[in-house]
């Protein structure tokens, strides 16, 4: 006697009715509330911005009120020496501060990840940076710096590395480096936390293996680590290149002790001083539409970069 096969009906799945929300409206409404907010916080007052860069609105002068003056205030900011100048600054400290960060930054996230008996101060020497308000840490290394009572000056003396106490915020190019070392410390802690986030997800079977093929430590770092790191350098390369070029903190602290205020000044000072000292909200307006340019110009050449790195 054989068995014949009966097939089985399967049910056919019931479409949605038409009152039931798809999951691209549901995506839709819950991404939503997000949307409003980041346009309330980003949006609105980026528009607003750029809106008021036409317009001259200066409260020392409230007799000749708003009036629209097109492209008036860009004529005067590229005819203006101090927009130049401090152009110049956030580019040149941008460069320096970003490049010094990644050198500070990526030993300490080495010695935070390899176990050693160094590692666990490494990890508190990332968190405490990183954790400090930037306007707190500019007015500690002002002290730090000072050339009376400065820490860094007591211990040159004593070491007989100079004879007499350096004026590091009376000099101007003193005055540099102390400001690039102050952004320096209080950002490569960003770079090694992220640095450190990507070594925890490098396995150690690769570095064990290399190690038994006969690779030096240095070795498996420029081989294996290093570009196995590289999505995570290049996160926090653009982070760090928009917050360098976007500095106002410590800068401003700094100009509060420094006589050289010239070759301290970046862009984001000069706005801060024509809309809060000088009530030059139009000329500000434009100073920061300018400001958005130079940090969107930094972002697409990231992008260009990675995406062609991503293409070869």
């Amino acid at each position: 006697m054989t068995q014949k096969n009966i097939a089985v009906p399967v049910p056919r799945r019931k479409g949605r009715s038409k009152g039931d929300t798809s999951e691209g409206w549901l995506a839709f409404w819950l991404l939503m509330p997000a949307a409003l907010l980041l346009c309330g916080v980003l949006l609105f007052p980026m528009l607003t911005t750029i809106r008021d860069s036409f317009f001259f609105n200066k409260l020392t002068e409230p007799f000749n009120g708003q009036p629209f003056v097109g492209l008036k205030n860009y004529v005067q900011m590229f005819g203006d020496p101090r927009f130049g100048t401090s152009l110049r600054n956030t580019l040149f400290f941008a460069v320096l501060t970003v490049g010094g960060s990644f050198l500070v930054g990526i030993p300490m996230a080495l010695a935070a990840h390899n176990p050693s008996r160094v590692r666990g101060i490494a990890r508190v020497a990332l968190l405490l940076p990183w954790a400090m308000p930037p306007v707190m840490t500019g007015l500690i290394f002002a002290w730090l710096f000072n050339a009376q009572y400065g820490v860094f000056n007591d211990i040159l003396v004593r070491l007989h590395i100079v004879q007499a106490p350096l004026l590091w915020l009376s000099t101007p190019g003193l005055a540099v480096v102390a400001m690039v070392v102050t952004i320096v410390w209080k950002t490569s802690s960003f770079v090694a936390l992220i640095v450190l986030g990507g070594l925890q997800g490098i396995p150690r079977e690769l570095t064990e293996a290399a190690e038994v093929d006969g690779a030096t430590r240095v070795q498996s770092f420029f081989r294996i680590i290093l570009p196995l790191l590289a999505p995570s350098l290049a996160v926090a390369f653009i982070f760090r290149s928009i917050s360098a070029v976007q500095v106002f903190d410590i800068p401003y602290t700094f100009i509060q002790q420094a006589p050289a205020q010239g070759l301290l000044e970046t862009l984001g000072v000069y706005i801060y001083r024509t809309s809060i000292e000088f009530l030059d909200f139009g000329y500000a307006a434009t100073l920061s539409v300018a400001l958005f340019a130079v940090s969107l110009a930094v972002t697409a050449i990231y992008v260009r970069f990675v995406r062609d790195g991503a293409s070869t």
